[in-house]
């Protein structure tokens, strides 16, 4: 299941909130050593004050978070055109209503670490599924990401293998790249095929405008 929070309602929703920036921090400092800022248990930026969407992952089984992910618009503050201007190759700044950024893709490591069941690719394929609902609801054109060329691969594997906007370059230890995402009903469809997901993953259906708003 799917569950949406907005960044400046955080406040309604404590539980939610400390147990992704806790797995934030869990993921990329702890175990992938990534340069990133954190404060005490949580990894969290400047990008989570801009009001952003956390689409949030939890078992059907457990209730249990098993991986998150941050939506943000263009038009405002974002990682790509804002923190990593070199992964566009040259090409001009993505600013555009119709296009949203997603950002801090993570998956529970316990997860990560089963090679014994297929949780990754279904944790995955559902943060995915809940961006392509919101983005087709919303009449969104693309989604935009920075990403490493492991995700990326990963990406591939669950159906949605986007387009690179420019070519990977090395940032600190990860060799990294910008994928875009066509919005569209094809691809929700193949990637809910690949996970063997039927219906909406949404906890109830919303727009991105709807989210953000609420």
């Amino acid at each position: 299941m799917i569950r949406i929070v907005n960044g400046n309602a955080r406040g309604k929703h404590p539980q939610a909130i400390d147990e992704m920036f806790r797995l934030r921090k869990r993921v990329f400092h702890d175990f992938l050593k990534w340069d990133v800022r954190t404060e005490g248990n949580w990894e969290i930026d400047h990008y989570d004050k801009a009001n952003p969407l956390y689409v949030m992952s939890y078992s059907p089984e457990t209730g249990k978070l098993r991986g998150s992910l941050r939506l943000l618009p263009t038009l405002g503050p974002n990682m790509l055109d804002d923190t990593f201007p070199v992964l566009l190759g040259g090409n001009p700044e993505i600013r555009s209503a119709s296009v949203w950024e997603s950002s801090r893709f993570c998956i529970d490591p316990d997860i990560s670490q089963d090679r014994s069941s297929n949780q990754v690719t279904v944790a995955a394929a559902e943060l995915m599924c809940g961006v392509g609902e919101l983005g087709l609801a919303s009449g969104i054109s693309h989604i935009v990401t920075v990403t490493d060329v492991f995700l990326e691969r990963m990406f591939r594997r669950m159906g949605c293998p986007g387009e690179r906007i420019a070519e990977p370059h090395r940032i600190g230890n990860v060799h990294a790249v910008a994928v875009a995402w066509e919005v569209s009903r094809s691809l929700l469809q193949r990637m809910m095929a690949v996970a063997a997901i039927e219906g909406s993953v949404l906890e109830r259906p919303m727009s991105l405008e709807t989210a953000r708003a609420a």
